[in-house]
């Protein structure tokens, strides 16, 4: 009879537990703030964590290897009672196959959010109506990142995910206006939520989506056993993105890319021949000129 009871308890543990889609980290920093209870900063990480952590964000079941790995630093910039000002750098990446290398998929700052919380809060959300601030962000940037992982691993797979984040910022918009933080006019120019995931789903960016997979799925993960046909391959990518830059040279998707790539661009591409070298250092340095003489100094000048 006991042993009974233990299976009936271990099923319906094992049915209760919340899904895990992402494993995201949370950070909550407050050096430029001061507040007698500090006890809501941590309450506010914890609920953050539990609400990326423990909510069922991918169609289909995800095993604990195939969960996508990401970070929120939430920089508390302003404080009063429930009132909330901050930046929040978002970071995820993504395991190339047959290693232990992680490769970074996307790297972006939002500053000057603007959410109310209050100690001990439930994080309710709705993807289809505006409950608040903290939960539609956190769900706009969850799917964001849901996205361009599932771009990496088959072509325009992080459709369904866009949508869902065009979804939030319109709901979003609807409540917050324009001239909101969600509208066009946020932020310093077309750094912001709206132009981020208009990017993503604007045909014009197809080649930058297309470059992601062939990069990733073509390019990193063959690397590890065919060197040269994996950096053909991410050679041909950063040439597809030149077809984005030709159109649209300040476009936010191609810079967000090149935060996250140039490091790893000037590793791939130090041990090419010096044609490719040559070719590939000139693509980069039009593209992404504030990093140029990275670019030439990284891959040019190794040996």
């Amino acid at each position: 009879m006991k042993k009974i009871v233990l299976i009936i308890t271990l099923i319906t543990t094992a049915l209760l537990a919340p899904a895990q889609d992402l494993n995201c980290t949370v950070d909550v920093i407050t050096n430029s703030v001061q507040a007698t209870n500090k006890q809501i900063f941590d309450d506010l990480k914890n609920s953050v964590i539990q609400f990326l952590n423990n909510r069922k964000w991918i169609k289909g079941d995800v095993s604990p290897n195939e969960k996508i790995n990401c970070n929120f630093v939430i920089e508390v910039t302003k404080f009063e009672i429930d009132q909330f000002q901050a930046n929040i750098n978002i970071q995820s990446s993504r395991t190339v196959f047959n290693s232990s290398y992680n490769t970074k998929i996307f790297s972006y700052v939002d500053n000057g959010t603007v959410f109310k919380y209050a100690q001990f809060q439930n994080l309710e959300f709705q993807e289809n109506s505006y409950t608040n601030n903290l939960t539609s962000l956190l769900a706009f940037y969850a799917n964001v990142v849901i996205g361009l992982d599932f771009d990496t691993y088959q072509l325009n797979g992080g459709d369904p995910y866009f949508q869902k984040a065009m979804t939030i910022r319109n709901t979003a918009m609807a409540v917050t206006g324009q001239t909101g933080e969600w509208g066009s006019g946020a932020g310093n120019g077309s750094r912001n939520k709206y132009f981020l995931i208009d990017n993503l789903l604007d045909q014009r960016f197809s080649p930058l989506r297309s470059a992601l997979y062939r990069y990733h799925i073509k390019g990193l993960d063959v690397m590890t056993t065919d060197l040269e046909t994996g950096r053909n391959e991410i050679y041909q990518s950063v040439k597809d993105l030149k077809l984005v830059y030709d159109a649209l040279p300040n476009a936010l998707m191609l810079k967000l890319f090149f935060n996250s790539k140039t490091e790893e661009l000037i590793q791939v591409f130090s041990k090419a021949t010096p044609t490719q070298k040559n070719k590939v250092v000139t693509l980069l340095g039009k593209m992404d000129p504030s990093n140029r003489s990275k670019y030439e100094d990284g891959i040019l000048k190794a040996r």
